[in-house]
């Protein structure tokens, strides 16, 4: 198993799997949920340490969600005047686009033929999905929040499935 991606795997689902059963789909709940996502995200370089994989691959990815995981918290905390709302549409949108570009780069340095090329090609493609709706069409926050889970949900069990598939030696 590959351990970061299983991390990963397991708060995607897990977050999805709250929000799809959480009565209130309110911002609250997807920043909150945004927030731990990301920071799940940022410590899979330390677990990727344990296992001894290469950091510096995960580093990039781990920077954004620790800055989307503390933006989301702070969006939180200090009321403002755009609201919950637009912070949690504008948080999701970045992360989307910009993680899914990320991942995009990673699955053609990868190669897209390999394994992990095409794992990290359909991960992309749900970040990069999920980016483009929340940029192009105007969510209302109840939509907002269940698109969100959805990508959650999807990007869980497709990393799970990644991380428990043996690897071919070569």
């Amino acid at each position: 198993m590959k351990l970061s991606q299983g991390l990963r795997a397991f708060s995607a689902f897990a977050l999805g799997v709250f929000i799809t059963f959480s009565q209130s789909h309110s911002a609250e709940i997807g920043l909150w949920s945004l927030a731990i996502l990301g920071l799940s995200i940022a410590v899979t370089p330390l677990v990727a340490l344990k296992n001894k994989t290469s950091v510096l691959e995960l580093l990039p990815l781990a920077v954004v969600g620790l800055l989307v995981g503390a933006l989301a918290v702070l969006a939180i905390l200090v009321p403002s005047q755009l609201g919950h709302v637009a912070a949690f549409i504008s948080l999701v949108t970045a992360f989307g686009l910009i993680s899914g570009a990320f991942e995009l780069f990673q699955a053609g340095r990868s190669g897209f033929k390999t394994q992990a090329g095409k794992d990290l090609l359909v991960s992309a493609a749900f970040a990069l999905a999920l980016g483009a709706l929340f940029l192009i069409v105007p969510l209302d926050v109840i939509s907002a929040v269940g698109f969100f889970g959805a990508y959650l949900a999807l990007s869980g069990v497709h990393l799970g499935i990644a991380a428990f598939t043996p690897q071919v030696k070569k």
